[in-house]
């Protein structure tokens, strides 16, 4: 909350100086309110601004000489023992400079609690008062200064995750691209009178992948009927000779998620998962919504000529960079399990969608 309120600021006064005054203005402004309060009632209104005033002439030499001069040159170096023994000889000279003010104060007209709280006064009568001011003063100028590079670093990590993340894109893209031509390619080729309808999904599936997908996130919807669209495409190309499946089970509408983040494993599976020299290869899709849980389920067989389908698929761009875009955007939100058993390839996802 903290970091929103400074943020809000620095945004409404860009100006650094402006920032700084005002700043000070209300530290100010708060810190004498409390010393007012304490004695307009006392002494009234007029003599009450008389002291506020005294004590900023007072305190305020105390506080910048210290945050701006002991501080950085001698207890930012590790001077300790010198800057203890300046920082508490001008101290002192606050408090007497404080009781020289007051006391320098013509008595006529002035109220009889007031001549009263003088005559008790000593030159060391307000040394806690200017411990306060200057450990407040230390404690609310670190603290804010804090604040602010946090606020900063977390402000540089995003960019450099978004960064990231858009390189990862833009490798996504024209990979997912190629691929899908080639196959638009062989389709055309060896089932043309299906060319309108193989045509017609592409166009569904390159409108996705050039504007909806550049979103932070989409409709899961919107992601699934893309996934969809590209294993009817791949169901058209292989004539329905081998086992392949889509499903979706649970409610999918008013969900949310990051774009292009099965389209890989999918790839991956058809990719393996179906050779044409045997004709039992099976690519099997699922997907399982659960309140804000959402699984994928991919399993497919391993062609005779894939002897070693997790280092081969581990190697692909496309896999390497999922496994990137889930670690930045699902942070100990998602689980993946990747095995292959008795010539099995399966991958498993879980994501947290809240």
């Amino acid at each position: 909350m903290i970091d929103r309120i400074i943020e809000k600021y620095y945004h409404r006064v860009p100006d650094k100086r402006a920032q700084s005054l005002l700043l000070h203005t209300l530290f100010w402004v708060v810190w004498l309110t409390r010393s007012f309060y304490d004695t307009y009632s006392l002494w009234g209104v007029q003599w009450g601004m008389v002291y506020i005033l005294i004590v900023f002439v007072s305190q305020a030499p105390l506080v910048y000489i210290h945050l701006y001069w002991y501080v950085p040159k001698l207890l930012n170096r590790k001077n300790y023992l010198l800057y203890i023994l300046v920082t508490a000889l001008s101290i002192y000279g606050y408090s007497l400079l404080n009781y020289t003010l007051l006391c320098a104060l013509p008595s006529e007209n002035m109220p009889e609690r007031m001549l009263r709280f003088l005559a008790t006064i000593t030159p060391n009568y307000d040394l806690l008062e200017g411990v306060i001011v200057v450990i407040l003063t230390y404690a609310l100028k670190y603290t804010l200064i804090a604040f602010i590079t946090q606020n900063e670093l977390l402000k540089l990590q995003k960019e450099k995750l978004q960064l990231e993340l858009n390189a990862l894109k833009a490798q996504i893209h024209p990979h997912f691209l190629f691929n899908t031509l080639n196959n638009l390619y062989s389709l055309t080729l060896k089932n043309s009178d299906k060319a309108s309808e193989i045509v017609l999904k592409l166009s569904d599936i390159m409108r996705y992948v050039l504007y909806q997908a550049n979103e932070e996130k989409v409709s899961l919807k919107k992601e699934l009927d893309f996934i969809s669209n590209y294993t009817e495409l791949q169901r058209i190309r292989y004539h329905d000779r081998y086992d392949i499946s889509f499903k979706v089970i649970g409610e999918v509408e008013n969900q949310q998620i990051a774009p292009l983040l099965f389209i890989d494993f999918v790839e991956n599976a058809f990719k393996h998962g179906i050779d044409k020299r045997f004709s039992d290869g099976f690519v099997h899709i699922a997907f399982h919504v659960e309140s804000t849980r959402l699984a994928l389920h991919v399993s497919n067989s391993i062609g005779n000529n894939e002897n070693s389908g997790i280092r081969q698929q581990d190697a692909g761009i496309g896999l390497n960079n999922v496994r990137k875009r889930l670690a930045i955007l699902y942070p100990q939100q998602h689980h993946l399990d990747i095995s292959s058993r008795d010539e099995v390839y399966t991958v498993d996802l879980e994501i947290d969608l809240s």
